[in-house]
């Protein structure tokens, strides 16, 4: 969902009008139409957390929502695309996952296989990498 969208169906649930919105902002009305239209990048953290307390709404949700938006207008303006970004293979992406969903004693066993089964591997460069991992891990 675009943040425009999502602050429309947001304000109109909490039976706002985009002027009371922008006065309780202090902002202009104009500003709220650019931003439900997209008009304007979504706004910064500050703002969207105070959005998010006159709507009543969750401060991260809102700024999620603001913070893809606003990573999508740069990626637009930069000429990025989404393949640009995809540096990782889809098992890559699931082993991250899966070290992530441990608990800390796991991720230290973890770590510790790892080092056992690769510290006599002899690939250039995998050394300086597997010192690295250990150190984060």
């Amino acid at each position: 969902m675009r943040f425009g969208e999502y602050l429309k169906n947001k304000r109109k649930v909490k039976n706002i009008t985009q002027e009371e919105l922008a006065r309780t902002l202090g902002v202009s009305s104009v500003y709220i139409h650019q931003l439900e239209k997209a008009k304007v990048d979504a706004p910064s953290l500050e703002r969207c957390e105070k959005i998010a307390m006159v709507l009543d709404v969750p401060a991260d949700e809102t700024w999620n929502i603001a913070k893809k938006e606003r990573m999508r207008r740069f990626m637009d303006r930069e000429g990025i695309s989404e393949k640009d970004l995809e540096v990782l293979t889809e098992a890559e992406r699931l082993l991250i996952k899966l070290y992530r969903s441990l608990d800390d004693d796991t991720k230290r066993d973890f770590g510790g296989m790892v080092y056992m089964l690769l510290r006599r591997a002899e690939s250039e460069g995998l050394q300086e990498i597997l010192e690295e991992f250990m150190k984060c891990a």
